[in-house]
């Protein structure tokens, strides 16, 4: 990620593939007939293997992440206008701007979600 952001800044995009088991506390779980494991990093794997079954991070999370390498602004640029504009939407998505909807998230100095 260090690389890929000194590079091209404006090229990175947050994103979160998160299974069904994102917002569950860790512990033992099961998604579907699948029995997993749920770690506090969000890292779900099948039951008493090392076998991935998929990431339970939610977005605040990866920005909490990616932050300590691009700064909080570089960071919620990644969460928020940058994927806008990949999806060709930032004319309404993104950015707080007079005709975009307000998307608004509410996050505390230590980048929690506090309200939506």
């Amino acid at each position: 990620m260090h690389i890929a952001y000194a590079t091209h800044p404006k090229g990175c995009i947050l994103v979160t593939d998160a299974i069904a088991a994102m917002g569950l506390s860790p512990g033992f779980h099961h998604l579907g007939k699948v029995a997993v494991h749920l770690d506090e990093h969000h890292r779900c794997t099948v039951k008493d293997t090392d076998t991935l079954a998929g990431s339970a991070a939610p977005m605040d999370a990866c920005v909490r992440r990616f932050q300590k390498i691009a700064g909080v602004c570089g960071a919620l640029d990644a969460a928020t206008i940058r994927p806008a504009q990949a999806l060709g939407i930032s004319h309404r998505k993104g950015s707080l701007a007079v005709g975009c909807d307000a998307d608004l998230v509410l996050l505390t100095n230590e980048l929690d979600v506090r309200a939506t």
